[in-house]
């Protein structure tokens, strides 16, 4: 008996040791890649229809493929940019996403006193992933890490496109009226002599809620302007969260829920931003969907997006590692939710390959010309092979802070058992004396 209750106190030991780490970095895994070049292969579709889909890389078939919102069919919103020179890699292309209020006045003319609930030039484009992406029901127990290569339009317009999202869930929250998750803009001033951001910056918006709670910060240490290219990781373990810009650390919180899967019907989405939209189903103009009312939508260029299901350190991410595939997987198609599979959720590709040195030379073609084949990567110039990860232990990496529960409780749960058996063994030590 004595054997039995020792055995279940070293056992409780085990497992609050255990519980007091989370999850392990190295057991990310890839979930969805995006190159957003053109690049034979990255996607099909014509870029000047309505009907463009970016191929998930990593072959687990999230592709995204183009939703359109109010009058956006009548305007050029998706067109080829020259290519990013951040990260560890660079590129000759990426996808500009030109969802600017100059562009959309022409198909809807603003209205004095309109409010962005009532539709004022929310004509435009954005990306989702198909219906029955294996992503769409995926809770990232385990944590979430996002990588974003992007850039800003000059012609960003706070009445228009503030607090648009650039990677976000979709399933508005009704009491939180926020998705579930959401990487944003902020607001900024618009210069006065063009009525745009132009020389001007603005900071990220982190969002992060279910039912019960929401995570809402504002990230004005640093602020971004339309200059440059930009990487942007956001990695969490699920308990805390950091962000990080251009390699540096800009702050770490804690309290953070999986993710909220509102309905599987529900997509994750590109360059867009949503509210609730209880109270406007008769002014606005634009479909008052159930995943969330449409309100803002991105306008500037992206190079590339990688979902990982779990943490990564900074020193993996696209600023300091390239990723390549040795296949390019077929466009996937659409399924309903009830066909996707457990595995479908948690297989990783076999044939992706990570370098530290840049091996991109993405070779330049013409969207007729999708069907060659075309995979070879541009080599990186001198500046990002030298480039050397971060020193996180030191600076700001920790702002804001934040307490990690599932450590607090492994570690509790630890202590107890370890007392567990210390007053064990007293209690036998004084029976043989």
């Amino acid at each position: 008996m004595k054997k039995i209750i020792l055995s279940v106190l070293l056992f409780s030991l085990l497992i609050g040791c255990v519980a007091a780490f989370p999850a392990n970095a190295e057991d990310a895994k890839v979930v969805a890649h995006w190159k957003f070049q053109n690049v034979n292969g990255y996607f099909s579709g014509d870029i000047d229809k309505d009907e463009l889909q970016f191929v998930d890389l990593s072959g687990n078939g999230n592709d995204l493929v183009t939703k359109v919102v109010g009058n956006g069919a009548q305007l050029d919103i998706f067109t080829w940019d020259t290519g990013s020179d951040k990260g560890a890699s660079t590129t000759e292309s990426a996808l500009k996403i030109n969802n600017t209020k100059v562009l959309a006045a022409a198909v809807d003319p603003y209205e004095s006193g309109e409010t962005s609930y009532s539709g004022g030039y929310t004509s435009g484009k954005y990306l989702e992933t198909i219906k029955g992406a294996p992503m769409n029901i995926n809770e990232f127990e385990d944590g979430i890490s996002v990588d974003i290569i992007f850039k800003l339009s000059p012609e960003l317009d706070n009445e228009y496109n503030r607090y648009t999202g650039i990677f976000s869930r979709q399933g508005v929250i009704e009491d939180q009226n926020e998705p579930p998750f959401s990487i944003a803009l902020c607001e900024w001033d618009n210069d006065p002599q063009t009525g745009t951001l132009n020389e001007n910056k603005t900071w990220f918006q982190f969002v992060h809620c279910d039912d019960a709670q929401k995570v809402n910060n504002e990230l004005d240490e640093v602020k971004i302007g339309a200059d440059g290219w930009h990487h942007l990781l956001v990695t969490t373990d699920g308990f805390s969260i950091t962000y990080y810009i251009d390699g540096e650390p800009l702050r770490t919180f804690g309290d953070i829920p999986f993710i909220d899967v509102r309905d599987p019907n529900y997509s994750w989405e590109v360059g867009v931003g949503r509210k609730f939209g209880g109270g406007h189903e008769n002014d606005c103009k634009n479909e008052n969907a159930e995943e969330g009312m449409i309100r803002r939508l991105f306008a500037g260029s992206i190079a590339e997006i990688r979902v990982m299901d779990g943490p990564i350190e900074n020193e993996d991410s696209l600023y300091y590692k390239t990723v390549n595939y040795d296949t390019i997987p077929a466009p996937a198609t659409p399924k309903n939710p009830g066909e996707i599979t457990e595995t479908e959720t948690e297989t990783e590709t076999e044939t992706e390959t990570e370098t530290e040195a840049p091996t991109e030379t993405e070779k330049e073609t013409e969207p007729e010309t999708n069907t060659e084949a075309e995979t070879t990567d541009k080599p990186a110039d001198t500046e990002a092979e030298t480039k050397k990860p971060t020193d996180t232990t030191s600076g700001n990496a920790n702002q804001g802070g934040g307490a990690n529960t599932g450590l607090i409780i492994g570690i509790i749960v630890g202590a107890l058992a370890v007392i567990c058996v210390i007053v064990f063994i007293i209690l036998k030590v004084k029976k043989k004396k």
